[in-house]
């Protein structure tokens, strides 16, 4: 009996590795957000919400140089149903809806006997952008990206990406582009392009097609620069020239200094963007420029799932932001502000995200953080806007005021 069981043992043993020889470890990691909402806008009224999101992202990896990874959302607004099927569903009484969001999964692979990595499928894909973040794009999308290092300080990557595909009628948008980045001990420069095949029938503005707003062939130039000339002191400075087809074409600059404390880290930002001139031209063009966020209602800046970018975004705008983050008085607890003056550079003021010359507001931020437990977090974002709008559709807007009240956990 006894050399039975010995042998059943070893049998297992062998099935049990060979088992673990073939399979793949799994990894998940994601978070949940639950919050209230509130916003006031003079000219829209007031919105009150209670929200929700769920992500959870699961990798799959075979080895070091081959994995998998889905990644998959799950928003609700307390009370709202949205037909039952689509983002946002599953919120009214009952629970019930089909709402579950793909917004990332593809594979990850070295090339054989290479130090090239790609990665293929609807992935994260950034461009480069110092000071805070990408005007141009920073999004998922549906790509096809491969990055390898020419040596210890310089590394390449090429992209292919397709944001917009309705049918077979032209109405492809294709996306072509390469980014190099450079370290160069005190200074880190990363130049990058990008070109946009759009079909003759590419329609811009559309629900599913996000932020785009070109419809034509389109073409950027930029560089990102890091310089840190002495401790503690960061230094940064974006630069990036636009132009879609047949329009003129447009840029943005922007440069932040912040200086690290024991205590805080204060910063400013300045940027200043091109606008449209009397023939509606002059406005750089972008895939999704609300990753440039000065300010929580300029760009995408709240924290968390609570309303943002309310005035737009930053193109098309010039403005200067006093900004501290980090700052601790009692442990546990972390605070950010931040003042920022904003002006508009388009000639005409069309509506409260497209301001004119003579439109200008100034907002201040404040976001704090309570670091419960080391994976939970309690977090209030705060924003009051006082606006000096001129004619224009947003001329009644007096000013705006949100707050957002949130849990995180993060595992």
């Amino acid at each position: 009996m006894k050399r039975i069981i010995t042998l059943a043992l070893a049998a297992c043993m062998i099935f049990g590795a060979a088992f673990n020889a073939s399979a793949a470890d799994i990894k998940a990691s994601g978070g949940f957000w639950v919050g209230y909402d509130y916003v006031n806008t003079d000219n829209t009224g007031k919105t009150n919400d209670f929200i929700q999101r769920f992500r959870a992202q699961i990798d799959i990896i075979a080895s070091e140089n081959l994995s998998g990874t889905v990644f998959f959302e799950i928003n609700n607004t307390w009370g709202q149903a949205n037909g039952k099927v689509g983002p946002g569903s599953g919120g009214a009484l009952g629970a019930d809806g089909v709402n579950v969001q793909t917004r990332r999964a593809y594979i990850d692979f070295v090339i054989p006997q290479t130090a090239v990595k790609v990665r293929a499928g609807i992935q994260g894909l950034a461009l480069p952008g110092a000071v805070l973040g990408s005007p141009v794009l920073a999004d998922d999308v549906a790509a096809i990206v491969a990055s390898g290092a020419i040596n210890p300080n310089i590394s390449l990557t090429g992209f292919f990406a397709r944001p917009y595909d309705a049918d077979e009628s032209q109405t492809t948008i294709d996306l072509f582009g390469g980014i190099v980045n450079a370290d160069l001990g005190m200074v880190n420069v990363s130049p990058y392009f990008v070109f946009a095949n759009a079909g003759d029938k590419a329609q811009k503005g559309s629900s599913n097609q996000g932020d785009l707003t070109f419809n034509e062939d389109a073409q950027w130039y930029g560089v990102a620069f890091e310089v840190t000339p002495m401790p503690n002191l960061i230094l940064s400075l974006d630069g990036v020239y636009g132009k879609a087809s047949g329009t003129d074409a447009g840029f943005l600059v922007a440069g932040k200094a912040a200086y690290t404390t024991d205590h805080f880290v204060p910063a400013i930002v300045g940027w200043y963007a091109s606008g449209n001139d009397s023939d509606g031209e002059g406005l750089m063009p972008t895939i999704d420029g609300q990753d440039f966020a000065p300010a929580t209602l300029v760009g995408e800046g709240a924290t968390g799932i609570t309303s943002d970018a309310i005035f737009g975004d930053a193109l098309g705008k010039w403005g200067v932001s006093l900004q501290a983050d980090e700052i601790t008085f009692i442990e546990r607890v972390s605070h950010t502000v931040r003042v920022t003056y904003v002006r508009g550079t388009n000639d005409d003021s069309k509506d409260i995200k497209n301001w004119g010359e003579d439109d200008s507001a100034v907002e201040f931020d404040l976001v704090t953080t309570y670091s419960m437990y080391d994976n939970l977090d309690f977090i209030v974002d705060l924003a009051y806007v006082a606006t000096d709008f001129d004619d224009g559709a947003a001329e009644d807007v007096d000013d705006v005021f949100k707050a957002g009240i949130l849990a995180q956990y993060s595992f």
